[in-house]
């Protein structure tokens, strides 16, 4: 599985969120728009403080993280019943879509998440254990409350490990409320989250209102289409093996109420179903992003691999080998068509517009961008007609982050945010650490053809003395056009 996700983190660009995360890491902070900071801190460290600038070294935080979270894995099968159950969850979550490529090659918040969720995961169902047999369990409270911290410090998710411990303390374990690890481990929890808190109250909840405009109700009406995404969505990601095998071993575990593994069964229950419902029901309102569940069903893995365990050998073995290759398949036809599909998927084909709506293209002909882009840059600064251009204008976090990952370091040019904060997001701040624009001052627009936007044009003309047609220039992809980079020259900026 480590090789598979080398390759994949070596042979293909990194995705709009990927190289705006590594924006993070440009300025450590203690929280950014969108997310706590762990992410930012773990491309930094994987990337020697920046020093090492490729795909892999951005992501290798990921496949690391990925690594970890199988041995956690396997270490709380064990713990749950056996190491046959070990090995069963292991290869189930290896197949995972999520688990191995969005979470496990990917670098995103979820990559180091998932390490803590399930290092969280695993104590719990040791304290509960450790409780049944009369043992202390404070040291054990202790690093929950490390775990869930850091958790929600690489994503706010991390806060449903908490209710899941309530719900099962409420409905299943009364015992839990009178142990005094319980307080000391949510204060812990506090204390490493503390940053993420200040930094809210200082920016005056820009994360929670960025967020809970994603997912608010009000004013919305029934949205059939977001609803239908989450559930394929789900569906997909956790790969339908894996998916409903976890779905008939919750309907049969609750059926038989297994009486072995009672508590841990409803524990996995707690921290699975809440997060799942939630994202559910919020689909059938507003747009959400399938991965969120991620974590949940990672829970109800390992109630699979006890459902497993009732299976005769070669029922096992077909299950999991049907698993393991329609990962295999999807992940083999992924990396063929983003690197060798002939031209675009995308129905649009007129010049302004070729590629929209082709999702391979986000992963696919930035270094040619940065190529060219450094050739007309290099052309405009030996003219002595044109005025020297420092600046690349963006009106949007995408495709931002990625002219800075690819273009910018390779010209020497810097990007600068101009529009709203909604649009912006983190470029909103970090335009106070760049060379601002001043009047007078000339500038480049650089946006690829498939994420065009008339509109935006409109906000950039508004901004400049002139604004001249663009120059355009096509990236192929297997001897045919796949989109083409429109680069506007700006002059005059209106300060």
């Amino acid at each position: 599985m480590t090789v598979i996700k080398l390759i994949i983190a070596s042979t293909i660009s990194l995705g709009n969120d990927e190289v705006y995360y590594w924006t993070y890491a440009l300025n450590l902070e203690w929280n950014y728009f969108d997310h706590p900071p762990f992410v930012a801190w773990l491309i930094r460290t994987t990337t020697v403080n920046l020093y090492i600038h490729n795909e892999l070294a951005v992501r290798l935080g990921a496949i690391i993280s990925s690594t970890i979270s199988t041995i956690i894995v396997y270490k709380t099968g064990k713990l749950l019943l056996n190491t046959r159950v070990g090995w069963f969850a292991v290869l189930l979550y290896s197949s995972s879509f999520y688990c191995s490529i969005i979470a496990g090659t990917f670098i995103l918040p979820d990559s180091p998440q998932m390490v803590f969720w399930l290092w969280s995961i695993f104590l719990l169902l040791k304290i509960t254990k450790s409780i049944y047999l009369g043992l202390p369990t404070l040291s054990l409270w202790c690093w929950f409350g490390v775990a869930t911290g850091l958790c929600m410090m690489c994503k706010i998710h991390g806060i449903y490990l908490w209710v899941a411990v309530l719900l099962f303390a409420l409905f299943s374990n009364r015992k839990l409320m009178v142990q005094k690890g319980i307080y000391i481990s949510a204060l812990i929890s506090l204390i490493v989250v503390s940053p993420f808190i200040i930094w809210n109250i200082r920016h005056h909840f820009i994360t929670y209102t960025y967020h809970s405009n994603r997912v608010s109700l009000f004013h919305a009406g029934i949205n059939q289409l977001a609803f239908a995404r989450e559930i394929s969505g789900q569906i997909f990601y956790n790969n339908p093996i894996v998916f409903f095998l976890a779905w008939i071993a919750v309907f049969n575990l609750i059926k038989t109420k297994h009486l072995l593994l009672k508590s841990e069964i409803q524990l996995l229950l707690y921290c699975a179903l809440p997060l799942i419902a939630t994202l559910i029901f919020l689909s059938i309102f507003r747009d959400t992003l399938p991965h969120w569940s991620g974590p949940a069903y990672s829970c109800l893995i390992f109630l699979s691999a006890l459902k497993l365990e009732s299976f005769t050998l070669s029922k096992v073995k077909a299950i999991i080998r049907a698993s393991m290759l329609f990962f295999l398949f999807v992940v083999s036809a992924g990396l063929i068509a983003i690197n060798f599909y002939k031209g675009t998927f995308s129905p649009q084909k007129d010049t302004m517009h070729l590629g929209t709506g082709d999702p391979t293209l986000d992963l696919y002909g930035w270094k040619e961008t940065a190529r060219i882009i450094d050739s007309i840059y290099r052309i405009d600064k030996s003219s002595k007609n044109n005025k020297t251009v420092h600046t690349i204008l963006i009106t949007n976090w995408f495709p931002a982050a990625h002219l800075d990952f690819y273009v910018c370091n390779k010209t020497g040019l810097h990007t600068y945010g101009i529009g709203e904060i909604f649009d912006l997001h983190q470029y909103y701040w970090s335009n106070q650490t760049k060379q601002k624009l001043t009047a007078g001052d000339d500038a480049y627009y650089i946006i690829p053809s498939n994420l065009y936007d008339e509109n935006r044009i409109k906000l950039i003309k508004s901004q400049f003395k002139v604004c001249k047609a663009p120059i355009i220039v096509p990236i192929f992809r297997n001897g045919a056009i796949c989109k083409n980079i429109l680069l506007f020259k700006l002059n005059g900026y209106k300060k």
